[in-house]
């Protein structure tokens, strides 16, 4: 039986936020305790809170937005790879060999130890991809591509590594824990809300090993 793999972050208290973000709350708006006939709850979200993808609108004014990108992006083979040092380089992901023609990849990077301790409030110094990691991914023809945190930019940065990698087609996908996953290929099976007319939504992303 294929092993199905939860690689998003669980959105409950504690889980940082982008520090401009006005993240996330929850609220009954119906309580059994309260009399009410039913428990229901209100959900207020950045649409960039935890795992979630973005499409061009994000960053680009005249960009898609997100529902205008097919969902067969979003679920297809894909290709783990794990990386070290302070930044994603173009270096970097040359030397981690990724298959020719592949469609989706998944960047594990040190975050990933961080999340499985337990990241505590936002931290500014995480990996992220430069500016010539963007290019690279650009021009690999890659549809899709993931980092394993909230943000596949540097902090500080102005958006230019999105800019790069949204002009050329290529779907971000954000705010992943790839602990304890091997670099190889996946199934991705990755949900995002279906919102109309926004840049970003949430989404819950599963790999599936792929049968031997």
């Amino acid at each position: 039986m294929s092993r199905v793999r939860d690689i998003s972050l669980a959105i409950e208290p504690g889980l940082p936020t982008w520090p401009t973000s006005e993240g996330f709350r929850t609220r009954w708006a119906m309580r059994l305790e309260a009399g009410d006939p039913a428990n229901v709850t209100v959900l207020d979200l950045d649409v960039h809170t935890g795992t979630h993808v973005e499409s061009p609108l994000h960053f680009i004014s005249d960009g898609d937005p997100l529902d205008a990108v097919p969902i067969d992006v979003f679920v297809g083979p894909a290709q783990v790879v794990e990386v070290t040092g302070p930044a994603v380089t173009a270096a970097t992901l040359e030397a981690a060999r990724v298959p020719s023609g592949s469609a989706r990849l998944l960047i594990k990077t040190a975050n990933s130890a961080r999340w499985a301790d337990g990241w505590g409030p936002f931290d500014p110094d995480y990996v992220a991809l430069a500016r010539d990691a963007a290019d690279w991914v650009a021009r690999h023809g890659i549809q899709l591509v993931g980092l394993d945190h909230l943000s596949i930019e540097r902090y500080g940065d102005e958006g230019e590594t999105h800019r790069i990698l949204m002009r050329a087609g290529v779907t971000i996908l954000e705010g992943l824990n790839l602990a304890g996953v091997e670099p190889g290929i996946y199934t991705l099976v990755c949900a995002p809300i279906r919102l109309v007319g926004t840049e970003a939504a949430p989404a819950r992303a599963l790999l599936i090993d792929q049968a031997t």
